[in-house]
């Protein structure tokens, strides 16, 4: 038997199977056929849906939600409009199945509802714009920006990297707190207490000069400083900025650097923050002293031996290019650098490689070697700091250097190093400042550099400092 009179049998079969469905009599076959058009039809909806959503629709509806909504609408209303039509040519009356087809859809109705009900949620959503796609929102204990809004839920990422979805109909149904909703900035509240004594004038005023070191803060509105209450053991202040309402969700930490700040301005202007004492008064002390059984209190254990501590802020003030930064910037160098492991014998880099970080040694220890000479020049413990000036001047590395055992270095690289210098002015001109005490080393360099041809042609002055601001400006692109 060929395969051709196979096949033709296999469809005759088919079509002899035949099934009542209301006043329509359906083949087997019939019923294939119309399976294999859903499928296709499937298809169909799933690629017209993308290429409407990521092409066609795109120059005509900016906002995505709505975008999305309306590329859903059009593929699914189109798909039924062609199964309809194919279920018509195939002879079925559908007229026929209008009974069956409400019973069903009864049925169905009521075991859908919570999802016609998100729907209908999210059409209201997308027409009324109250949430947008790139809002800031907070919902119970959930804060994070929209990344999605759909015709059954929203997505909300949130601050971990993690994202919630959320059904519409919960929004629609509680109450959201929308950062982002018809609003250019957002005020921002920090709690402090002083010790009873202190002069509030000055509190008012190192308050306001804590925020206005902070670029990130607004000038208008201003800073506003409001005296809460006199609490039970402080006078209680509380500290409003404004900023920019794309900033929002870095609340966590423009409060933490602002609480920085004060705390260190609090320390120079002698302003202290008490905590809540209670002092107990023994009315008969000599009734309860019978009682007290100095013998039974356990002796505190020996303090055992452990390897000293590395301190960052003691190291990074002890090196001559950087001794001249105050606490502040000390605590902004080393927000962000980052620690980085070397196994022995693993080599962090060769000589004339560019000098693109600064490292200081935590734990371990490094060689400096020179690979042309064949000879070691230093062996570098913990406490020791080396790179600092080719990463400021772009300077390429003298030696090389490599683990002699397992090595923890805390390490400042290129891209966060000009990060700090472009968005804190301050710390810029603290920096010049303490490269302006070695003259004589930045010549040095400057000439090796000359000699090089690693010096661009915008950079020449003959002003050692001004040398210095043009090649910090040309390194880390910073604006004259």
């Amino acid at each position: 038997m060929s395969l051709q009179s196979a096949l033709e049998n296999s469809i005759q079969t088919l079509d002899s199977i035949t099934f009542v469905l209301g006043s329509n009599q359906l083949s087997l076959l019939t019923l294939v056929q119309i399976g294999v058009y859903l499928s296709l039809i499937f298809l169909l909806v799933h690629y017209l849906n993308r290429l409407l959503k990521g092409f066609l629709l795109r120059r005509l509806i900016e906002e995505k939600g709505v975008r999305y909504v309306v590329a859903n609408l059009l593929s699914y209303t189109l798909g039924t409009f062609i199964f309809i039509i194919i279920l018509q040519s195939t002879g079925v009356n559908l007229s026929s199945l209008a009974v069956l087809g409400g019973a069903l859809g009864f049925g169905i109705g009521l075991g859908l509802q919570y999802l016609t009900r998100n729907f209908v949620s999210g059409l209201t959503l997308l027409i009324e714009r109250k949430i947008k796609i790139g809002d800031f929102i907070q919902f119970q204990d959930i804060r994070g920006y929209v990344r999605e809004v759909s015709t059954r839920a929203v997505v909300v990422g949130l601050k971990d990297g993690s994202s919630v979805v959320v059904p519409n109909s919960v929004l629609m149904e509680n109450q959201v707190i929308n950062y982002h909703y018809e609003n250019e900035t957002l005020r921002l509240t920090l709690p402090v207490g002083v010790a009873y004594g202190t002069d509030p004038v000055l509190v008012t005023e190192t308050l306001l000069l804590s925020a206005y070191t902070q670029t990130v803060v607004l000038q208008n509105p201003p800073a506003q400083v409001i005296f809460q209450e006199f609490g039970g053991s402080s006078l209680n202040f509380e500290l409003w900025v404004w900023v920019a309402k794309d900033l929002i969700g870095q609340q966590p930490e423009i409060l933490s650097t602002l609480r920085y700040a004060i705390a260190f301005y609090f320390r120079r202007n002698n302003i202290t923050i008490p905590f809540p004492q209670q002092e107990l008064w023994l009315k008969n002390p000599e009734a309860i002293g019978q009682y007290l059984q100095p013998d039974l209190v356990a002796a505190p254990p020996p303090p055992t031996a452990a390897d000293p501590l590395i301190s960052l802020s003691e190291i990074l003030q002890s090196n001559h290019y950087f001794k001249g930064l105050n606490e502040l910037e000390i605590r902004q160098l080393i927000e962000i650098g980052q620690l980085q492991s070397l196994t022995e014998g693993q080599i962090l880099f060769h000589e004339t490689d560019h000098g693109d970080a600064f490292y200081i040694v935590i734990s371990g220890a490094v060689q400096v070697y020179t690979e042309t000479l064949g000879k070691v020049l230093a062996t570098l413990g913990p406490g020791s700091f080396f790179g600092e000036l080719a990463l400021m001047l772009g300077i390429p590395r003298t030696a090389s250097v490599k683990a002699i055992k397992k090595t923890l270095l805390f390490v400042v690289k290129y891209p966060q190093f000009e990060l700090l210098l472009q968005s804190n002015a301050d710390f810029y001109e603290a920096i010049v400042a303490a490269l302006s005490l070695h003259q004589e080393e930045l010549a040095q360099r400057k000439a090796e550099l000359a000699q090089k041809g690693l010096l661009s042609d915008g950079e020449e002055d003959s002003n050692i400092m001004g040398w210095v601001r043009k090649r910090l400006q040309y390194l880390f692109q910073l604006s004259s």
